[in-house]
C-alpha cells in the first residue's frame, strides 16, 4: 500500500487575521487530541494579561441539556456541546439575544456569552426559539498569556471569521472543512490530510 507524504501540512501560507474576540480558531488536522481534533473554536477573550479563552463549536455531546441540569428538566431537548477540557462541569452559552439576557457579555457581531440563567430559562419557557439563537457548552478552552500566539505561529491554529448563524448552529467535521476553506487558499493542504473518525 502506498504511504503518502503529508509533510506539506506545514507548508501553508497563513493569512493576516488576528485572534480577536469573535474570531474563530481552526485546528490543524494533525492535532490528534480528542477535544481539538478538527475543532473550530470561537474566541471569547484574548489579552496579554489574562490569556485567551474560547469555546469549541463543533463537538456535540451525547446528551441533552435537560438530562443533566435540574434547572432545565422541564424544558424541551436542547443539544449541549463540549466547549473544551477546562471546567467541564461549568455551563456556558453563546447567544444572539443581546440585552434580552441580563448581564450577558457582548463579544462581537451580535454574539454575546453568558448572562442571567433565570432570564435564559424564562426566554426558553415562553416557547421562544433556541436553535440558531442559543448554543450551550460544558467546559471551555484556555491558554496562558502568549501561549495562543505561539500555537498560531507554529501553525496549530488558523485564524478566521465565521457568520453569526454558523457560530450558533454548525457542528461536526463538515463545519471544520468549511472553516478551513474560508481561511483561504493558503490553507488548502489541511484539506488533504486524511480524516479518522476514531479520533473524535
Amino acid at each position: 500500500m502506498e504511504i503518502k507524504n503529508y509533510s506539506d501540512i506545514y507548508k501553508i501560507k497563513p493569512n493576516k487575521l488576528k485572534p480577536l474576540p469573535g474570531n474563530i480558531l481552526v485546528a490543524n488536522p494533525i492535532i490528534e487530541e480528542t477535544y481539538f481534533n478538527r475543532s473550530v473554536i470561537c474566541l471569547i477573550e484574548n489579552d496579554d494579561k489574562n490569556g485567551a479563552m474560547g469555546l469549541v463549536l463543533n463537538k456535540p455531546m451525547p446528551f441533552t441539556l435537560n438530562s443533566v441540569f435540574d434547572k432545565f428538566n422541564k424544558l424541551p431537548d436542547i443539544p449541549v456541546y463540549c466547549g473544551g477540557p477546562i471546567g467541564n462541569d461549568r455551563l456556558l452559552y453563546l447567544h444572539n439575544l443581546g440585552g434580552m439576557i441580563a448581564d450577558s457579555l457582548y463579544i462581537s457581531d451580535g454574539i454575546s456569552v453568558g448572562g442571567d440563567i433565570l432570564s435564559l430559562i424564562s426566554y426558553i419557557s415562553a416557547g421562544n426559539k433556541v436553535d440558531g439563537y442559543i448554543k450551550f457548552f460544558l467546559g471551555y478552552s484556555g491558554w496562558n498569556s502568549e501561549q495562543l500566539q505561539m500555537e498560531i505561529k507554529t501553525q496549530s491554529w488558523g485564524v478566521g471569521t465565521s457568520c453569526k448563524k454558523d457560530l450558533l448552529t454548525a457542528d461536526g467535521e463538515p463545519f471544520w472543512r468549511r472553516s478551513v476553506e474560508n481561511l483561504g487558499e493558503g490553507y488548502s493542504p489541511w484539506l488533504k490530510f486524511p480524516y479518522s473518525p476514531m479520533l473524535n
